[in-house]
């Protein structure tokens, strides 16, 4: 699914970390963009801003995010 919905996209952020951090990623959650996998995302002057991973740590300008997800949904 495609997404520039904030809170959804942190959602799927915290619900991917969690995967992450258990040391074995379970596949469940994945955000990424054209760039990368994102790794957080905010909002400045209305633009869509992501923090890629393994990009420096600076953020980027994106129009969306892409958030598969095998399970229930997010916010639906």
């Amino acid at each position: 699914m495609q997404s520039a919905n904030i809170r959804q996209i942190k959602a799927a952020l915290v619900d991917q970390a969690f995967a992450l951090v258990d040391q074995a990623f379970t596949g469940r959650t994945r955000v990424s963009c054209a760039i990368g996998t994102v790794v957080a995302v905010r909002r400045r002057k209305g633009q869509l801003l992501a923090m890629i991973r393994g990009w420096g740590g600076r953020w980027y300008s994106v129009d969306s995010v892409y958030i598969v997800y095998a399970g229930r949904t997010l916010l639906s």
